[in-house]
């Protein structure tokens, strides 16, 4: 899709206002004839030493110019006004498709990249359908007019005036293509130097501790510089075009004086005339002008909206987290029944994480999930979350091929904990209840006394209105845990995905919180993963994974008494809290 049919889909809606914006550039068009030809009149009055119409000839003109600032007060409101719509519309689209997609996605994107596209990129969108779109109608309009009235003036004058302008549009026009690809290239810097600030601003606290800050500022320096490099190349390309158009008129000029001084000293052209052709010629050297600024941020915005083109034309069949699809199998509410079959899985066409894997959870089932690292137990609870999909044929909910469910629906009913659960930056209670936000104290009050949260809450000053900071940063490991285990039992959920969220509490806090939310997930369908083996005691069924495959299953006494991998994790668990209670 071109780059103004693609603008074209969002200035749509405001059609109506970009029409008045129009009238009101021809209105402005329009008054500003008036002027030169009021010029025309008043020296006329002059040569027949008429200056009562000298004066009315002037005071037309002066009421024409107010008017006419008047008249661009208003066109320039009603299209930059609609640029910021524009730019509202494009940023909303953008981040519905972006929380649409499924997770390979963000593993091939930076998320600087990103950022740079919803502000960079947006940017120069904007400025092309207000500053931009208001230049070009506003030079379509004078030009049609003003050599309209030029012609009227004098057919041959015209001619000679606009010699020029093919000189012009070759110029433009090498130059152009050359703008788009810098133009493309700085914007790709910026993404390259977003991503390198949000990576040290996010990851601060790791670079101080490992000394890595000289480095870290060595290699930004790098990007920046390169940034600063296609900047200065499109710089001198922009600095190309404005003496290309500037040229233009000059040189109009020059040809009208010589060719119009020969035919008012042949008596083929007055005075008057002369001076309102100049003044007209004069009305079309600002519009040139800003015609070259446009080209340059034409070009611009064409290598930003390629970028944003990216994610907003992604495939329709990653939008079902964010679209209603009444073809997709509806779901239903209570806890459902989850059955893997033969089930391979991997990341970027890598190695499988999930190999042949085959497993039935009845609905209402506690199952616990145990393993090395690297086994694939967070793998297998993002899939179930629909954050990346599975083969087809492979994993089925209530029955129903999970590729063919609504995802939308799917993730309604779940509630998960993240292996590292993010807080938002706000309060306890907003991060809390970020799935409720309509719940009352006592419900706010009854999660945090489920989280275990009750003690903290005496000591922070301001309650549960407690600022967190970005990420949860003022909160220790095992505070924001208890906040997302908190913020996961706001949400009545059918299917809880919990990945080891009693990681950062130590064995008697875990023990406590994990007692203390058991009623709530009754009747649930429940997976836990959990590196604190004794934590899955309670479990329906154990599934012990190795190298993607499940090695054994069963529940808690038949896999001791089996031996194996799980007892050996568990005796070993069971020593070291031993060690550290001694």
């Amino acid at each position: 899709m071109s780059l103004f049919a693609s603008l074209l889909s969002y200035l749509n809606p405001w059609r109506a206002v970009l029409l008045r914006g129009s009238l009101w550039l021809t209105a402005t068009a329009l008054l500003a004839l008036v002027i030169p030809w009021m010029l025309k009149r008043g020296v006329e009055a002059i040569e027949r030493g008429d200056y009562a119409d000298l004066v009315m000839f002037a005071g037309i003109l002066a009421l024409a110019a107010l008017a006419r600032g008047l008249a661009r007060i208003a066109s320039r409101l009603s299209f930059l006004h609609t640029a910021r719509r524009v730019e509202v519309a494009l940023r909303r689209d953008l981040l519905q498709r972006l929380l649409a997609q499924p997770g390979p996605f963000f593993d091939r994107h930076r998320t600087g990249d990103l950022l740079a596209r919803f502000t960079g990129d947006v940017t120069n969108v904007r400025m092309l359908a207000g500053f931009g779109v208001m230049t070009i109608l506003n030079a379509a309009i004078v030009y049609v007019l003003t050599l309209a009235m030029m012609l009227t003036l004098s057919p041959s004058l015209t001619l000679v005036a606009v010699l020029p302008y093919p000189f012009m549009l070759l110029g433009v026009k090498y130059l152009s293509r050359r703008l788009l690809y810098h133009s493309g290239r700085v914007q790709e810097g910026l993404g390259q130097v977003s991503e390198a600030v949000e990576e040290t601003i996010s990851g601060q606290a790791v670079i101080r501790a490992h000394g890595l800050a000289h480095n870290r500022c060595r290699r930004f320096s790098e990007l920046n510089d390169e940034y600063l490099q296609r900047n200065l190349s499109l710089a001198r390309l922009r600095a190309l075009v404005m003496p290309v158009m500037v040229v233009v008129g000059p040189v109009g000029t020059l040809l009208v004086l010589y060719y119009g001084g020969i035919k008012v000293a042949a008596g083929a052209l007055s005075l008057g005339d002369f001076v309102a052709f100049s003044a007209y010629l004069s009305q079309l050297t600002w519009p040139t002008l800003l015609l070259g600024w446009v080209l340059t941020l034409k070009q611009r915005a064409a290598a930003s909206m390629e970028r944003l083109q990216d994610l907003l034309t992604l495939p329709a069949s990653s939008l079902s987290a964010n679209t209603e699809d009444n073809s997709k199998q509806p779901l239903p509410e209570d806890a459902p029944r989850i059955e893997f079959q033969h089930l391979d899985f991997s990341y970027l066409q890598g190695e499988p994480v999930l190999r042949d894997f085959n497993l039935s959870v009845p609905g209402g089932s506690l199952v616990g999930i145990a393993g090395s690292t690297g086994s694939g137990k967070t793998t297998l609870l993002r899939l179930l979350a629909g954050l990346y999909l599975p083969p087809a044929g492979a994993l089925f909910i209530d029955g129903v091929d999970l590729t063919q469910l609504d995802l939308r629906s799917h993730r309604r009913r779940i509630s998960a904990i993240p292996q590292e659960g993010r807080l938002f930056s706000g309060s306890l209670r907003e991060n809390l209840l970020y799935a409720l936000p309509s719940a009352d104290d006592r419900c706010l009050e009854s999660i945090a006394r489920q989280a275990c949260l009750t003690a903290e809450l005496e000591q922070f000053p301001d309650g549960f209105d407690t600022r967190v900071g970005e990420g949860g940063l003022s909160l220790s490991g095992g505070q924001r845990q208890r906040v997302s285990i908190g913020r996961a039992l706001a949400r009545d959920a059918g299917l809880f995905l919990l990945d080891d969220p009693f990681s950062h509490l130590d064995a008697a806090t875990a023990q406590t919180v994990w007692q203390r939310i058991r009623p709530k997930l009754a009747g649930r369908t429940v997976f836990l993963v959990s590196t604190r083996v004794s934590l899955l005691a309670a479990a329906d069924r154990i599934v012990v994974l190795h190298e993607g495959q499940i090695r054994q299953q069963g529940s808690h006494d038949e896999l001791l008494r089996a031996g194996g991998h799980y007892a050996r994790l568990y005796h070993r668990e069971q020593l070291r809290d031993e060690l550290e209670q001694s």
